[in-house]
């Protein structure tokens, strides 16, 4: 039923000229659909690269680690956050791939999972300096 209402919508649209589509409304669905045809999967994974950079905290211990691999207690003290939360936000940080680690013995060393993540994020924190 809302594919039928959609068509209806964006027929009117066409029609009105408020938008510049030569096609009928059923090909002008199916051209805004492809440019969302992206596999689920990429989708979910991106979904979740997104979030675990939608949190403070998550944010401030990528600030410390920076360009360097740190120990995660080292992680710990530098935000000042207990052993446990400091774990969870690591590891959400590295489920999402943001963040990669190795084991040394009992000690886990953390540090921006690749180049181009650290060079994205250091542009984000200098977009949000000159937005704000």
């Amino acid at each position: 039923m809302s594919s039928l209402i959609a068509q209806a919508r964006i027929k009117r649209l066409v029609s009105a000229g408020l938008v510049a589509a030569t096609c009928t409304p059923n090909e002008r669905i199916t051209e805004l659909k492809s440019r969302v045809d992206m596999e689920d999967r990429r989708l979910r994974e991106m979904e979740a690269f997104f979030s675990s950079l939608g949190d403070v905290t998550r944010l401030k211990i990528l600030q410390a680690i920076g360009d360097e691999e740190l120990c995660s207690c080292e992680v710990m003290a530098a935000v000042e956050l207990t052993q446990p939360t400091t774990s969870h936000h690591l590891g959400i940080l590295e489920r999402a791939g943001v963040l990669s680690s190795r084991r040394k013995g009992k000690w886990v060393f953390y540090q921006v999972s690749n180049p181009k993540v650290g060079a994205w994020l250091n542009k984000g924190f200098d977009l949000v300096e000159d937005v704000a």
